[in-house]
């Protein structure tokens, strides 16, 4: 949308001639790609012209341009069209404004430089002009537009602006005549090298009166005339740019922000156009046409791990008169200059082409400006991936000796950035590459070691989790011109289901009640060579577990792929807490099994004593007699009808499933009697157990005995005794000798507990 909007404001009538020679270049077809760009120049008799890689364009002329390397030390290069030949200019800063002239300073920046050099690259012999700006009576350097050199002076706390012609005389020694500019009234006028000033004019950012109300005040060089555009009270106007025909700049508004633009033979019939670009977001007019986009800084193209500015807005051109007209000239740019012949050259690239210089040129009967490239850096724009090496599924034996994911891309100066996420938990995890300083048109390989740990931050170690992962990369030219390459992927971590693995990483999980009745999850990874596991990370699962007297993990009962635990109630309701796999909430909302388990005194599951695949429950009642509870695998109705295996079970007052301890393939059982003395009872797959043989005395030391399935990852079930802090007994196979000597192990991380199942 826009709209005209008649404003106060002191106009002067302005008239603008402007002749200046455009240099004459061949514009390459849109197939032509960047590595052909000099090759296409030569077969056409042309010289190959370069531009300048992590360089910069400061000016532009008929007859070259001028570039500047970025770094804390730049080089100023004049790179010549006709022949490809460049020259250094000496001086700490310079700057070029649409002609052959060059003016370089003796400091950093050439607004506080005190003596000028100015250079006529269309005489390579010549030697520079000085000017000693102190001497010529305490000037500034305020800008260069065609061979009008700007210059400032303070004037009682006021900046009045001057202009100097660069004529014959004065490039052939003579002394420069500075005059004054915008009537020499006393206003506050910032310098005119804002922005893009060509056209034989320059554009000031003004402020007027006590109250600095903002304006823009365009001023033709050649007749010393001046056009005021006065804001209206509150507005502020910045970046602006003036050509031939036309003069634009940003305004706020207290309705927003957008771009103002006139025509100079209608100064009074302004467009609005609305436009949210930031503040440094400089604006270029190419005759009629407004161009902008958001310029590339290698500071600001280190955030493709994931920052606030993944991608950049294009280069793009809109008809100031016909704003709903636009087109991309260019997929990005860094810098932008004025040209000859009211053209604009911007360092930047397209997908076709490249990088380079690029000069977009006006037409005379106002249409879309012509786009050609006239330099090439030889770098494509384009990052593209040439081929990956990624898997699609991972066992948890590659997931655990690590796992290599590689990635070949077609630039070796891009930054990289890698996320991976594992799907179902949503965590993720970063990495990032910088350019590794090849030159650009190099492949790279890019290589993510991953150790096989989970992703989660905190987690001390854990072993990944099962499912499914995504990745993606992210690739951009690390001078931040051009588009972002983003590619994904995935892989899935697969592992059999495993006893006492809450959490789906394929590692034992403890669960553990708190005295005030909270109930945590205990993670812990398996040690190098067979040691005892080590602990990971804790979490909480939730609290008013003090309800129960008694809570056992009893294996996958319920048809999910994760264990499940039951817990039973002081009225006798056995109530089933299937498990989720997920790591902050292991549990989901309890089912109710049944009443009357309170004749019960000892219930333990997590062996497969029927030999159909799934765990099964065994409870002792008051009376001695052992009952075998068949797992349906249905949620609804997890156990078949009870089944007596036999009586004299009250001398034991603890009894553990195990699963297979004795490596038999059956599931057993542990039974510690009152004298602390421990039994083995070795399943034989039909629902009953062989004769019993006996392990060890000294059991009644320890509170509970937890079957945490194969916690060392030797393929062995293990066993964890606990009383106040754990004691972990590695399986061995044996059914003679089923454990190894126990280790002192801090599973639960010194935490006090009165249950741990």
């Amino acid at each position: 949308m826009h709209h005209a909007r008649p404003r106060s404001r002191r106009i002067m009538a302005a008239a603008v001639t402007v002749a200046l020679a455009a240099g004459a270049l061949t514009a390459l077809p849109a197939s032509a790609a960047p590595a052909a760009v000099q090759e296409q120049a030569q077969e056409q008799g042309q010289a190959a012209v370069t531009f300048p890689r992590d360089a910069d364009v400061v000016g532009a002329g008929p007859g070259g341009f001028l570039s500047r390397t970025r770094g804390t030390t730049p080089e100023f290069r004049w790179t010549r069209y006709a022949d490809g030949s460049s020259t250094m200019l000496p001086g700490a800063s310079a700057a070029g404004g649409g002609t052959d002239l060059v003016v370089t300073g003796d400091r950093a920046v050439l607004t506080v430089s005190s003596v000028l050099k100015v250079h006529d690259m269309a005489k390579p012999d010549a030697a520079p002009v000085v000017l000693d700006l102190d001497a010529l009576g305490g000037y500034s350097y305020a800008g260069l537009t065609g061979d009008t050199l700007l210059l400032g002076r303070d004037e009682n706390g006021y900046e009045t602006q001057y202009a100097v012609t660069l004529d014959a005389d004065v490039l052939a020694g003579g002394v420069p005549k500075p005059r004054k500019l915008l009537g020499g009234v006393q206003i506050r006028c910032a310098g005119a090298d804002e922005g893009w000033t060509g056209g034989g004019s320059a554009l000031y950012d003004c402020e007027l009166g006590e109250h600095r109300t903002s304006a823009k005040i365009l001023v033709d060089l050649a007749t010393g005339e001046d056009t005021w555009f006065i804001q209206a009270q509150g507005d502020l106007a910045w970046w602006g740019a003036a050509s031939a025909t036309h003069a634009a700049w940003r305004e706020s508004r207290r309705g927003g922000s957008g771009i103002v633009a006139v025509r100079r033979d209608a100064p009074l019939q302004e467009v609005w156009i609305p436009d949210s670009a930031g503040w440094g977001d400089p604006l270029y007019l190419v005759g009629g046409w407004l161009a902008t986009g958001e310029r590339a800084r290698i500071e600001q193209s280190a955030d493709v791990d994931g920052g606030s500015n993944p991608t950049r807005r294009p280069f793009t051109l809109r008809s100031a008169e016909r704003p709903e007209e636009k087109f991309e000239a260019l997929t990005a740019y860094s810098s932008a200059v004025a040209g000859p012949g009211g053209s604009l050259l911007v360092r930047g690239g397209t997908a076709e082409h490249g990088e380079g210089l690029y000069r977009i040129s006006p037409r005379a009967d106002g249409s879309r400006p012509d786009v050609e490239l006239v330099a090439s850096t030889g770098q494509s724009t384009v990052v593209s991936l040439l081929g990956s090496s990624t898997p699609d599924e991972l066992t948890g034996a590659q997931v655990a000796r690590g796992v290599d994911l590689g990635w070949d891309l077609s630039r070796a100066d891009s930054r990289v950035g890698l996320t991976v996420t594992h799907v179902p938990s949503g965590t993720t995890v970063h990495d990032s590459w910088d350019s590794d300083g090849t030159a650009a048109g190099t492949p790279r390989r890019i290589t993510w070691h991953w150790d096989g740990k989970d992703l989660e931050a905190g987690d001390r170690g854990a072993p990944a989790r099962n499912g499914e992962y995504r990745w993606e990369l992210t690739a951009r030219p690390d001078e931040g011109i051009g588009p972002e390459l983003r590619v994904t992927g995935r892989f899935s971590v697969t592992r059999p289901a495993a006893p006492h693995d809450y959490d789906d990483d394929g590692a034992a999980d403890l669960l553990a009640r708190d005295p005030d009745g909270v109930l945590w999850r205990f993670g812990t990874r398996p040690a190098a060579d067979g040691a005892t596991p080590a602990a990971t990370g804790a979490s909480r699962v939730g609290g008013g577990w003090k309800a129960y007297d008694l809570l056992e993990s009893v294996g996958n009962i319920a048809g999910g792929s994760a264990p499940d635990s039951v817990a039973r109630d002081s009225s006798g309701t056995l109530w089933l807490y299937q498990g989720t796999g997920s790591r902050h909430t292991p549990l989901a909302a309890r089912t109710r099994i049944g009443g009357g388990w309170q004749v019960y005194d000892r219930i333990t599951g997590g062996s497969d004593v029927t030999g159909d695949g799934r765990p099964d429950l065994l409870a002792a009642d008051k009376a001695g007699d052992l009952w075998l509870y068949r797992s349906t695998g249905n949620a609804a109705a997890p156990f078949s009808a009870r089944k007596r295996i036999g009586g004299g079970w009250d001398i034991y007052n603890e009894l553990t499933a195990t699963g297979d301890l004795a490596g038999a393939g059956a599931g057993d059982l542990l039974a510690r009697d009152r004298a602390g003395v421990l039994w083995l009872y070795l399943g034989r797959s039909d629902g009953t157990f062989a004769v019993r043989t006996r392990v060890g005395s000294g059991w009644d030391a320890f509170k509970g005995l937890t079957a945490v399935g194969d916690a060392d990852g030797d393929g062995r079930a293990d066993l964890v005794a606990w009383n106040h802090g754990e004691t972990f007994y590695a399986g061995t196979g044996d059914a003679s000798a089923p454990f190894r000597r126990g280790a002192g192990a801090a599973l639960t991380q010194g935490a006090s507990y009165d249950s741990l199942f």
